[in-house]
């Protein structure tokens, strides 16, 4: 009496855990940033107690999409890691940013729209005339990652026109960059 009673709890809690798995989307093998995603690169799998996995059925969505980060063999995919159009765009490049925390808002994350400055490096004494009309590097920029590192700041990657991502890149460089937040939607 006592097998067949532990039995059916054992039968009880196996259906219990198949009937929590959905069948989402992972990464076959590694998948570099900026590639277009193809069925090859995709399987599906079962997974259990991941909320933002993208689904299944949502396969042909994401096959002609672009990894907006690189993806490593067995990654489920979220929405966040797809892009629905290659990054970067035509007119567009990738600039990497490492700044210190009052140089760029707390909390920035992919698809924030920032402003780009060119600042005085940190520690300069410069005139208030200099600080109060600082260089606008790039008007209107979209945060592509964030990467918030305890005690060091703050690493970006932002998708910039082409016109001036030299520009930028290169103030980054000499630490003379702050970012100012814009809204979503713009001001208008």
């Amino acid at each position: 009496m006592l097998f067949v009673l532990v039995a059916v709890l054992v039968a009880g809690w196996l259906w219990q855990q198949k009937s929590d798995k959905q069948e989402v989307l992972a990464v076959v093998h590694a998948v570099p940033a900026g590639s277009v995603i193809t069925s090859d690169d995709l399987k599906v799998i079962e997974v259990a107690g991941l909320k933002d996995s993208i689904a299944a059925a949502d396969l042909e969505n994401v096959k002609g999409s672009t990894a907006a980060v690189g993806l490593v063999a067995g990654q489920v995919l979220t929405p966040g890691v797809v892009a629905a159009n290659p990054m970067p765009g035509k007119g567009e490049r990738v600039v990497g940013l490492d700044l210190d925390a009052t140089r760029a808002p707390t909390g920035l994350q992919a698809g924030d729209v920032v402003m780009v400055l060119a600042v005085p490096p940190a520690g300069d004494a410069s005139g208030p005339a200099e600080l109060e009309s600082p260089t606008v590097l790039a008007e209107v920029t979209t945060v592509l990652s964030a990467d918030h590192i305890e005690g060091a700041g703050t690493r970006l990657t932002l998708v910039v026109a082409q016109n001036v991502a030299a520009r930028v890149a290169s103030f980054g460089a000499a630490g003379r960059v702050a970012l100012v937040q814009m809204p979503l939607g713009g001001d208008n």
